[in-house]
């Protein structure tokens, strides 16, 4: 059990180095043996690198609507986009993400 425990714990550390990019080769290596031999492992990849995309969308700068910038829309169909607002990027579930 604790074996286990230790195994997702450097899967989380080596995961969060790859997202902030201080990651070595050897390193590298090492997630992705880990990532192909363990379910628990993939899960907690995937569970790592959707709060990453959780936090970097939440605290993303929202994108200027024309109102904001003042802008006008595109002279070339602009009206396609009227009265829509600016998309968001919903993660499905990560039991979706499961093959």
């Amino acid at each position: 059990m604790a074996d286990d425990s230790t195994v997702l714990e450097r899967v989380q550390e080596l995961t969060w180095a790859l997202v902030d990019e201080h990651i070595t080769d050897d390193e590298m290596t090492l997630l992705e043996s880990l990532l192909l031999s363990d379910d628990q492992a993939r899960q907690r990849y995937i569970d790592c690198t959707r709060l990453h995309a959780d936090l970097t969308l939440h605290y993303a700068k929202p994108i200027p609507t024309t109102s904001d910038t003042g802008t006008s829309r595109s002279p070339v169909l602009g009206f396609l986009n009227a009265g829509i607002p600016p998309l968001g990027y919903d993660l499905p579930p990560a039991e979706d993400l499961k093959s």
